[in-house]
């Protein structure tokens, strides 16, 4: 009679079998776990004082659902930080302290930001000592990247380029804003700037363009308080100029000085750049958008590559109204950090290390070329700057922007020299 009971070497046979399946089962845990990262891009923005930040942190985020929110076997993670105080003015501490922690989080890849200009300026020694790539999508100042030696070696201690961007810098802004006012037969100006990175640079570059045109500057003004906004609203009416442009983006300056002017004098037609092209400003100025024109990069709806619209086409279903306007460029700030993360991980992006990961993401970023993007068809250049040259040109309507056209600034109007 066969027994029943099973013979030692059965179960020894048994045992050593099911001591393999827990080795191989182990091993295949500790495998996955390995290839499971997170890394983090940080995006510092006013997530305060309805100036835009908000969304434009949520314009990365769906840039990164759009990729699926992986590279290869990584996560990528958007950490939002917001850098202003309650009315939406950045704060020094606040993008210091923003820039601090990208820097020292050993999962960090590349920041977005910052909105503003100088806050910009303040963030970029901070990143640039980390090695990691900043790109932003609405700071225009020129010197950010093409800087006086004195400056560059502040703002790049290393001596390495780690800023770009995807938005057009104030040479083209301004030699748009002198196109823009030959076009509306202006023929003095009246300039007046907030004492910023954005607005000292844009007024200078601005009297430099209009040296091409038929514009004379009547005068110019710095303004930085309220208190002063009545004082140099009289000198601009008593200047005898037919248009203010004011270079700056204080929300609340521009507001008190347009408003005062066109009060006193409602002929005068006044002009902003791009820090007045919120929607926070528009609908707040009332009546004097009336004469209120406005250059800006963003173009309406319909005038983007596919994806482009069908991020704002996205952006109106989710949150039941457009996005506002420069969210755009942060979208493709998003797109363009990813694709330059997943372009410059070499081997198994799982596993290579974190400051290799940001030199060859940042290598990656200034190596784009031709890129076909929501905005259009751009290479970075040498200095870290797009090659887009097209600004839009409004008017002011119930609040709103609306485009009369599009200028293409030829090449003979822009400044390649930073004073």
């Amino acid at each position: 009679m066969k027994s029943s009971v099973p013979s030692t070497s059965a179960i020894a046979a048994a045992l050593i079998l099911a001591l393999a399946a827990l080795m191989a089962a182990g091993c295949a845990g500790t495998s996955e776990s390995s290839t499971d990262r997170t890394l983090r891009i940080y995006v510092s923005q006013p997530l305060k004082g309805d100036r835009g930040g908000e969304d434009m942190l949520r314009a990365v985020e769906i840039a990164n659902e759009g990729e699926g929110g992986r590279i290869d076997s990584a996560k990528i993670e958007i950490v939002g930080l917001n850098d202003s105080d309650e009315r939406g003015n950045w704060v020094a501490s606040l993008v210091r302290r923003n820039a601090r922690r990208a820097a020292a989080d050993p999962s960090a890849v590349a920041y977005i930001g910052d909105f503003d200009s100088r806050a910009t300026e303040i963030a970029m020694p901070i990143l640039n000592r980390a090695g990691m790539l900043q790109v932003s999508s609405s700071s225009t100042a020129v010197k950010l990247t093409m800087p006086t030696p004195e400056l560059g070696e502040r703002i790049r201690p290393t001596g390495i380029r780690t800023f770009g961007r995807v938005v057009p810098n104030d040479n083209v802004q301004a030699a748009a804003l002198a196109l823009f006012m030959d076009e509306e037969s202006v023929n003095e100006v009246f300039v007046v700037d907030d004492g910023e990175t954005y607005g000292q640079g844009l007024a200078y570059r601005f009297e430099r363009a209009a040296e091409s045109t038929r514009i004379d500057v009547a005068a110019s003004a710095t303004l930085t308080s309220e208190a002063r906004v009545g004082q140099v609203a009289r000198r601009v009416t008593a200047s005898g100029a037919d248009a203010l442009l004011f270079a700056g983006s204080n929300l609340d300056l521009a507001q008190g000085l347009f408003e005062t002017v066109h009060r006193d004098n409602n002929f005068i037609k006044l002009f902003g750049g791009d820090g007045l092209s919120l929607t926070t400003f528009l609908e707040s100025i009332g009546d004097t958008g009336l004469d209120t024109y406005v250059t800006a990069p963003q173009l309406p709806a319909g005038n983007y590559a596919q994806s482009g619209e069908s991020f704002l086409r996205g952006f109106r279903q989710r949150y039941g109204r457009p996005a506002e306007p420069m969210a755009v460029f942060a979208y493709e700030a998003g797109r363009v950090v990813i694709d330059s993360i997943r372009r410059g991980a070499r081997g198994n992006i799982a596993t290579e290390p974190i400051d290799a990961l940001r030199i060859n993401t940042r290598n990656a970023f200034f190596d784009t070329s031709e890129r076909a993007s929501p905005l259009g068809s751009y290479s970075i250049d040498a200095n870290g700057d797009t090659t887009l040259t097209f600004y839009g040109a409004y008017r002011v309507e119930d609040g709103k922007l609306v485009l009369g056209r599009v200028i293409d600034v030829p090449p003979s109007l822009l400044m390649e020299d930073e004073r």
